[in-house]
């Protein structure tokens, strides 16, 4: 607890940062809420900031940013006109609807008709372009270039890496000055925030130098004894958290006020700049049950990018399986005392908290592995308490889903959704990664969770061990026969993480491993290459590139039918011709290529729907454009292809010639 010392201190103790660039922009990740909510209920001042997020609320609230982005990337090369032309058309199309992105993102009010869906879509599109080709969007090959390149950026004017660099910069100068941190702790989640992380911290180094600098979270946990030898991390920072943070961040503060021995703290690698000099503390003695619900105050919580207000919990620390070979994360968790699981009457009162400080209606339960039974009961109590949420969950496709009646009593306590991990149906491959699930059941649970009403979206795998081809097509078909009733958020080929089974020993699963410096990720398939680990071979099996073109026909052939996209196309009733459209108006967000950025316009005119990332080619023989933007049908052709147009959520018919007939001459081709 706080010292008689720091009482009246006007400086924050801890500000917590979670670093760009990832994906994370639906909900807060949890790492800072749950440190925050356990440093202030010990009496702590504590900031959390989300920069992740908060890069996106700046090209909101300054949307010129984008503008000046795009002229940054702009080539001037004649054969990349069309993407410099198609960079232009987002940011001009961004700027059109800032209104009802910031009222949609920004407040979760009426998106008006771009609606919430593209206005998520626009708003991600805007910041994936203000970031491109940044120091914040860097791949790595090995840490010792990315050690370099930061050492670099932050001897450079922050301008220097990019608009979004430099409008990064002035957010951490900002939160600098106004709160004064004794500490600044910046949670890794994701390997594409390391280099943006050890960045901000060179940044908070130069900027304020008496303030003391932690890393901690799931990259440093998998790299420690890598990051400790990277002359950056060593003359920047103080200390590396090895472990959960909420107990080494408690007593750390305890001993700057004076109240115990530095060396008593648990949990950290210090390094050679702390008064601590090099060396690893005790181990944590905190407990997840003793740890109570997350804090989200001064998060913007209410403004990330999802169509509805959504926030987390987890249920627990680890994985009660822990035995899939290619889990860094759940192998954490074998040895004794690795894992550790609320109780239920823990997790309805996190719950609670969440939605009665909050309003929302809609729970994610984001844990690695989620124990479905124990979830079941803790929503049952959630509801005992009058709270009705609706939640999601991680989980394997396990055997106690095959039982009908618990699934229709997950569906009845609130569960919308299963996101679960997909690595085919072949029962040997499963076995020798220690799964623990049976690719027999994997049917009967598909069935039972559709009949509960019961959303399931797969992450597929690829590059499973020595997948034979017969494996591959009969794992294939089970996606094919099943499309209708699944989603499907990822693909990506397995990889060796540091800390998995899989790196601990190789040659159990037929892998060759290349353990040098280099780094390897799924840079085809996952954003900023995803997860990173070492480069494998399986002697015998496929191929990286022939396990790359087993995702990608996965990608072209199957067709899921629970997805997040915009408007899908409808279906004709039986088989029958959609009607034609005389006129059609596009959206705002469909945009014409010009023939100065593409001459093959000369005989078709090209439309770009740049929310959905769509190109519609049409013959001016069969359809022409008015001065005022308004598409016309000349033939029969046309009349159908602006019906598909308007299938496929790219315009509206003109009702001022709604009743006009479509002509009936045919086109030439």
């Amino acid at each position: 607890m706080p010292s008689s010392r720091s009482a009246g201190r006007s400086r924050t103790d801890v500000l917590l940062i979670f670093p760009p660039q990832t994906e994370a922009r639906f909900f807060p990740y949890l790492s800072l809420p749950y440190l925050t909510g356990h440093l202030r209920r010990r009496g702590r001042q504590v900031h959390q900031a989300d920069l992740n997020i908060a890069v996106l609320h700046e090209l909101l609230r300054r949307p010129a940013l984008l503008d000046d982005a795009v002229r940054a990337q702009d080539t001037g090369d004649d054969g990349t006109a069309v993407s410099d032309w198609y960079r232009r058309a987002v940011a001009d199309v961004f700027a059109a609807h800032i209104g009802e992105l910031r009222a949609h993102v920004l407040h979760k009010e009426s998106a008006g008709e771009l609606g919430p869906d593209r206005a998520v879509r626009l708003a991600t599109l805007g910041l994936e372009l203000l970031v491109r080709d940044t120091f914040l969007t860097r791949t790595w090959d090995d840490l010792g270039r990315l050690d370099d390149a930061v050492r670099r950026a932050a001897d450079e004017p922050p301008v220097a890496s990019g608009v979004p660099v430099e409008s990064l910069h002035r957010l951490v100068t900002g939160l600098l000055g106004r709160h004064r941190p004794r500490v600044v702790g910046l949670s890794v989640a994701f390997f594409s925030q390391l280099a943006p992380a050890l960045l901000i911290a060179a940044w908070v180094r130069r900027l304020a130098p008496d303030t003391l600098i932690c890393l901690g979270g799931q990259q440093v946990m998998l790299r420690h004894d890598s990051l400790v030898r990277l002359s950056g991390v060593r003359d920047t920072v103080d200390a590396l958290c090895t472990t959960a943070g909420e107990e080494p961040l408690e007593r750390w503060l305890d001993a700057l006020d004076g109240t115990v021995p530095l060396e008593t703290v648990p949990g950290m690698t210090w390094l050679p700049r702390s008064d601590a000099g090099s060396r690893t503390g005790p181990a944590v003695t905190l407990r997840f049950r003793d740890l109570g619900p997350p804090d989200f105050t001064g998060l913007p919580f209410r403004s990330y990018l999802n169509d509805a207000l959504e926030l987390a919990i987890v249920s627990c620390v680890g994985c009660y399986w822990g035995r899939c070979a290619f889990c860094s994360y759940g192998n954490r968790s074998l040895p004794q005392g690795g894992y550790q699981q609320g109780t239920a009457t823990q997790i309805a009162d996190a719950v609670e908290a969440v939605v009665r400080a909050t309003g929302t209606r809609y729970v994610s339960v984001a844990d690695e592995n989620t124990n479905l039974r124990l979830i079941l009961k803790a929503m049952r109590a959630t509801r005992d308490r009058g709270i009705r949420v609706r939640f999601g969950v991680r989980s394997r496709l396990e055997a106690v889903l095959t039982n009908p009646a618990f699934c229709h009593d997950l569906a009845a306590v609130g569960c919308a959704m299963i996101s679960v991990g997909y690595e085919g149906t072949s029962q040997r491959l499963l076995d020798r990664m220690e799964r623990g699930v049976r690719a027999a059941d994997y049917q009967r649970i598909l069935d039972n969770l559709a009949a509960a009403g019961i959303t399931v979206r797969f992450t597929v795998m690829g590059q499973v061990l020595d997948e034979t081809p017969d494996e591959f097509e009969a794992s294939l078909r089970f996606l094919v026969d099943n499309e209708r009733r699944i989603g499907i958020d990822a693909l990506e080929l397995m990889v060796a993480e540091p800390g998995s089974r899989l790196v601990a020993g190789p040659e159990d699963y037929g892998l060759a491993l290349d353990t040098s410096d280099r780094l390897a990720g799924n840079p085809e398939l996952s954003y900023l290459a995803g997860r990173v680990g070492h480069p494998l071979a399986v002697p015998g099996g496929p191929t990286r590139t022939e396990a790359l073109d087993r995702l990608v026909r996965i990608f072209r052939t199957v067709k899921p039918g629970r997805t997040n996209g915009s408007t899908p196309s409808r279906p004709t009733p039986n088989g029958h011709r959609v009607p034609a459209v005389a006129a059609l108006r596009p959206y705002t967000w469909v945009r014409a290529v010009p023939e100065h950025a593409d001459d093959r316009t000369a005989d078709r005119l090209t439309l770009a729907d740049v929310v959905r990332e769509r190109f519609y080619a049409l013959p001016r023989g069969d359809v022409e454009q008015r001065a005022d933007g308004l598409l016309t049908a000349r033939t029969d052709r046309g009349g159908r292809l602006l019906a598909q147009l308007a299938d496929a959520a790219a315009g509206t018919p003109d009702p001022a010639r709604a009743a006009e007939p479509v002509p009936s001459a045919r086109s030439s081709t």
